[in-house]
């Protein structure tokens, strides 16, 4: 996802397929933009700013959608597979989702860890498989510089950590005490217990509810 999606705009995929030709210099090039030609997106990497164009590419679908019905939309899919990242970039791609009128599907891959999670629970629909995992705790901040800054870089990261909580226990159904008592260790879940915590609404059974 890190590869700028701007050029296939102007050229369209046939234009693409008939530049790149045999002479592809990366073999993920091209199915990177058949995916994005389809409304998907496959988030296999740490979350990072570059994840922005996430937001972007929502924005943009939703673009080409307006004035359609929701029931009339086609959804976007984002795939994930991360072990997370940097909190206020995944919050933006989570604030876009919840804006999107048009129906965004989350699907955890292998793992959905910290950042990820968020991803994953942002979904109007959220797919996991029976073998994923997630992993809820607490964010980790280089604070430096003087003291002054650094206590006013600590206000602002309890501050972020507050916003979460109320995040995922509003996207959840993990009680506030269960998360209060756990979030300080690296409280990973397995797929049941993701059902369970209403962190993912349904194990694929089926590679239909996917494709």
């Amino acid at each position: 996802m890190k590869k700028s999606a701007d050029f296939i705009d102007l050229l369209g995929l046939d234009d693409v397929e008939d530049i790149l030709g045999e002479q592809l210099p990366d073999p993920g090039l091209l199915e990177y933009y058949r995916r994005l030609k389809d409304r998907e997106i496959l988030w296999n990497d740490d979350v990072d700013e570059s994840m922005i164009e996430v937001s972007m590419c929502i924005r943009k679908w939703n673009i080409e959608d307006k004035g359609k019905p929701v029931d009339e939309r086609k959804p976007i899919k984002i795939f994930i597979n991360s072990d997370g990242g940097d909190l206020n970039t995944i919050m933006n791609v989570v604030d876009m989702i919840e804006l999107s009128k048009t129906p965004v599907i989350t699907i955890a891959l292998g793992k959905a860890y910290s950042a990820g999670g968020l991803l994953l629970m942002a979904g109007d629909t959220r797919y996991i498989f029976k073998n994923t995992s997630c992993l809820i705790h607490d964010g980790s901040s280089g604070i430096y510089g003087t003291t002054g800054k650094m206590l006013d870089n600590l206000e602002f990261t309890k501050g972020l950590e507050r916003r979460i909580r109320d995040y995922i226990i509003s996207h959840t159904d993990i009680p506030d005490d269960l998360y209060d008592s756990n979030y300080r260790r690296d409280w990973f879940l397995f797929s049941d217990e993701m059902i369970r915590y209403n962190v993912a609404d349904e194990i694929i059974e089926d590679i239909d509810l996917i494709c």
